[in-house]
């Protein structure tokens, strides 16, 4: 298992850099951008998705084992990336009859 050190610097004012912190931040933990969209997608071999769902910077989380997470823009980064990576270490419960 490798280590994540995660370092997420403030913007200076007047910049703005979307979600790009949490992209770089679960590249770095094994997580790969969409072919189409990898600034805004991206998924994890275990299933897991994570994606910006608007403009205003909103996102979701797709777990593996379906359960679905949003995050309003204004959820701090770290926050959203520890959701991420602990959905992606879950195992699935396969059906639950």
């Amino acid at each position: 298992m490798t280590d994540l050190t995660l370092i997420i610097s403030q913007p200076e004012p007047g910049e703005w850099f979307g979600r790009l912190d949490v992209v770089e931040a679960l590249e770095a933990g094994g997580w790969i951008g969409d072919a189409d969209m990898p600034q805004s997608i991206l998924r994890h071999p275990s299933g897991a998705v994570w994606a910006v769902i608007n403009e205003g910077d909103d996102s979701g989380l797709d777990c593996p084992n379906g359960v679905t997470i949003e995050f309003p823009r204004d959820t701090p980064s770290v926050v959203i990336v520890a959701a991420c990576l602990a959905a992606a270490a879950c195992p699935t419960y396969g059906d639950r009859r």
